[in-house]
């Protein structure tokens, strides 16, 4: 996949992140595997792939397409459920 990036927010149980990428699966096709979630669909009528690993203090992305409208919503849903998020290029 493209481009990578860190997610560190504070979380008070990997659950709780577990349940918050569930929770994104709406109107969007997810398959699943033990702490790793990918997303995909389209945006805008073109294919995107948002690949999510919760990690210890966050979850690692990568991803590719026109995923811009679902990282947005990856992003503000983060802030509005663990507070403030660090996010750092790899």
């Amino acid at each position: 996949m493209g481009l990578r990036q860190k997610f560190r927010f504070s979380a008070q149980s990997e659950t709780m992140v577990d349940d918050f990428l569930r929770g994104l699966a709406q109107g969007f096709t997810l398959d699943e595997e033990r702490e790793s979630f990918l997303f995909s669909g389209l945006s805008h009528e073109q294919p995107f792939e948002f690949h999510c690993v919760i990690v210890q203090g966050g979850i690692d992305v990568h991803r590719a397409g026109q995923y811009f409208e679902f990282l947005g919503m990856f992003v503000e849903g983060l802030t509005g459920e663990f507070g403030p998020v660090l996010m750092e290029d790899t």
